[in-house]
């Protein structure tokens, strides 16, 4: 018969709390290290199953992690040592799939992706730390379909060479029809 119980393992400063059912572990699994939470996570039938929470150092969370039958499902989510968000990531069967965001420290969107079954699919947009949008592309299965659009802090297009479109080209292109610029 496997073994069945409570799991409690101490190696130095380091807790191991947890539980096996038939020799795999079952329900929430939690690590600390000096009394400080390190990892909170949840089992089912030895799988990874329910959102698994790591922790930083400080004992601030550090990453969210959705599981479905021990792969990442849903919506991850990452946050530095201070707590701010850092990235969001949408898992389908441990590929990505959806939106990602990345975010600058003060919470401000600094980049946004789409994924389709792990490839970048979809519209890329990158921002200034000013809110403007900084670059723009759109991808097709992992391949771009057209070089990346840059723009300068305030909105303005840049050109080839990497600076900004004059006032008068820009206010033109805006306005025409699409071909005639």
């Amino acid at each position: 018969m496997a073994k069945s119980g409570t799991l409690d393992l101490t190696r130095g400063d380091s807790t191991l709390q947890g539980r096996l059912h038939d020799g795999a572990l079952e329900g929430p699994l939690r690590i600390a290290e000096r009394g400080t939470p390190q990892a909170s996570l949840g089992y089912q039938g030895g799988e990874l199953h329910g959102t698994s929470v790591l922790y930083h150092p400080n004992g601030k969370v550090s990453a969210r992690l959705p599981y479905v039958r021990g792969q990442l499902h849903g919506e991850a989510s990452f946050h530095s040592a201070e707590g701010g968000l850092q990235r969001k990531v949408n898992y389908r069967d441990g590929r990505m799939h959806g939106e990602v965001s990345n975010y600058f420290p003060d919470g401000s969107l600094a980049e946004q992706s789409f994924y389709r079954d792990g490839v970048q699919d979809g519209p890329l947009r990158r921002f200034h730390g000013n809110g403007q949008l900084a670059q723009e592309a759109r991808y097709v299965r992992g391949t771009p379909l057209e070089q990346p659009r840059a723009y300068a802090e305030n909105g303005r297009p840049l050109d080839e060479n990497g600076k900004p479109m004059s006032w008068l080209r820009w206010w033109l292109s805006e306005r025409a029809a699409p071909g005639d610029v």
